[in-house]
């Protein structure tokens, strides 16, 4: 047993499930001023119910353009719980835009911000109680920054994320909580008739020591208001999602069946998402321009 060498592998970013639903902030500030009016949105997702200690996290974005239409901040604050540990984390996004050609925009954009972690050892059992290490809360704080490019057009767009590519810890490389995540994404919204669209996406994650993950996904959309969905995260879940707008108002749900080997110990995953868009209501150019990432 001494000799036995064991390999823990994990993410450290939260999962959401829509991923192509004007929210894709909490991963790449430059999404910051991709919108035509300024946003405000707020998610909730739940993992593995049942599941003791399973994931909860609260996500909350807002972003507007600030100067000329070329310069936008956005605001992300994430709140996540897994077992005795919260984290809490608060950035400031700022991007800025170049359009290239009659329709397609090239956005870049950087992110700085804080984390802190808090663990409670009193949740723990069989453990030492008289070990001083059990009788306090632990807890660190960690500065980050990060970067991202965008690109899109009324009917394609195509992303590179790092949302924590440094983090400022006082400790050796081999002892930093933080490892980077690469995202990679992309979609593309297919014209079937003045009514109906279908827009497939695919969202890449890499970050060392786990396997790589990518999202699968196909929505499809009548009239822009109410779409249906179905996505497909490789070796974890089949996910459902039904989604809607009304007004200036964008609504969501999503239910996720695990497929992985933690399928009999939990009854899945769900997530509800619930944005605005300011903005007048039927503004023209906001139907002939649909923003659905």
């Amino acid at each position: 047993m001494m000799c036995s060498s064991f390999i823990a592998k994990a993410q450290q970013e939260p999962q959401y499930t829509q991923n192509q639903f004007n929210s894709n902030l909490e991963i790449n500030p430059a999404y910051a001023g991709a919108n035509d009016d300024a946003s405000l949105i707020l998610r909730y997702r739940k993992q593995w119910v049942g599941y003791t200690g399973s994931p909860s996290t609260l996500f909350f974005n807002a972003e507007s353009k600030i100067i000329k239409q070329r310069l936008a901040l956005g605001l992300t604050v994430i709140s996540d719980w897994i077992g005795i540990t919260q984290s809490t984390s608060a950035d400031l996004s700022i991007a800025s835009h170049l359009r290239l050609g009659e329709k397609g925009t090239l956005s870049a954009g950087i992110k700085i911000g804080v984390q802190f972690l808090k663990s409670d050892f009193s949740k723990l059992s069989n453990v030492d109680v008289t070990d001083p290490l059990y009788n306090t809360n632990s807890s660190v704080f960690i500065p980050y920054a990060g970067f991202g490019l965008l690109y899109h057009t009324p009917k394609f767009y195509v992303g590179f994320s790092v949302p924590q590519v440094v983090s400022f810890e006082n400790v050796s490389p081999q002892s930093k909580i933080v490892k980077p995540h690469f995202f990679l994404y992309g979609g593309y919204r297919i014209v079937l008739n003045r009514d109906f669209d279908l827009r497939p996406a695919l969202l890449c994650k890499y970050v060392s020591a786990a396997p790589f993950e990518a999202d699968i996904a196909l929505d499809a959309w009548f009239k822009n208001m109410v779409g249906v969905g179905m996505s497909y995260r490789t070796s974890d879940a089949i996910n459902f999602m039904v989604k809607g707008r009304i007004g200036n108002f964008y609504l969501g749900y999503s239910y996720d069946m695990t497929v992985s080997g933690l399928s009999p110990y939990n009854s899945g995953t769900h997530e509800i998402y619930l944005g605005f868009e300011f903005g007048k209501k039927g503004n023209p150019d906001r139907k002939q321009n649909p923003r659905y990432f």
